[in-house]
Parts: structure tokens; C-alpha cells; sequence
């Protein structure tokens, strides 16, 4: 796998993502969304499989608002993806399944970022941006 990429797990496409289809992710948003408090204990609870909001925080042992607003995050930065699937009670709901299997970045030394940044200044090619690629 190259460098900043995020491979996506397998499995079906949801209604929001077509097979095929490459996302791109910013490490440093996906980093912040995983030190917020609450979001490893969500992330353990939604597990492999989708599930409703209710749910995970049952699971995870935190507050519904709490729950939607880091999956929310998780959303917007391309780890986590929403279906609407039926419930017992006829009407549809809204799940959250995690699509990335694993990320992997490459660890920048102090003085190896010092280079980057000299070499920035001095108008030399720039350093590649910190953003990860997901396919589905």
C-alpha cells in the first residue's frame, strides 16, 4: 500500500458510495476526529458491522448527541459511511458502518520536517500533501 493511503474494508457499497469510487481523506481531520474523548469506545462499538446510532451508544456507554456528533465527523472525513436500511416498525433508519480497514502514513522526523520545510522556502518542490486515499 503507497504512502497516506487508507484502505476502505470490504463488503457491499452503501447507497452513498459506488464500488470503485476513490475517496480522498485528510489525515490530519481523521487524527483530530480519533483524539476527540468517546470516539475510540464508538468506534469499538460499531465494530464490524453497521449499526444505528442507538445502538452504538448503548454500546459505547455515551449520550446520542455525543455519539451522532462524532460519527458525523467520522462521515465527513470519509472513514465512516451512512445507509438507510429497514426497521422492525416498517419505517427506514440510518447506520453507520466503518469503511477503513487500516491507515498507514509515513512518520516525519523532526529533522527530516526541518529539510521539508528549508526545502519550502528555498522554492524547491513541495512536500506531498498529508491526504490518504480510500477506494471502495
Amino acid at each position: 500500500m503507497a504512502e497516506n493511503d487508507c484502505a476502505p474494508r470490504s463488503g457491499r457499497a452503501s447507497e452513498n458510495v459506488s464500488s470503485g469510487t476513490e475517496r480522498t481523506i485528510d489525515v490530519d481531520e481523521l487524527l483530530a476526529v480519533l483524539a476527540e474523548e468517546y470516539t475510540e469506545e464508538i468506534l469499538a462499538a460499531l465494530g464490524e458491522e453497521s449499526a444505528p446510532a442507538r445502538e452504538i451508544a448503548e454500546s459505547a456507554g455515551t449520550s446520542r448527541p455525543t455519539v451522532y456528533r462524532r460519527l458525523n465527523r467520522l462521515v465527513e472525513v470519509g472513514a465512516v459511511e451512512t445507509t438507510m436500511v429497514p426497521s422492525p416498525g416498517g419505517q427506514r433508519r440510518k447506520e453507520f458502518r466503518l469503511v477503513l480497514d487500516e491507515i498507514e502514513f509515513p512518520v516525519v522526523s523532526a529533522e527530516d520536517a526541518d529539510e521539508d520545510e528549508s526545502r519550502q522556502s528555498g522554492g524547491e518542490n513541495a512536500t506531498p500533501q498529508k491526504l490518504a486515499h480510500a477506494t471502495q
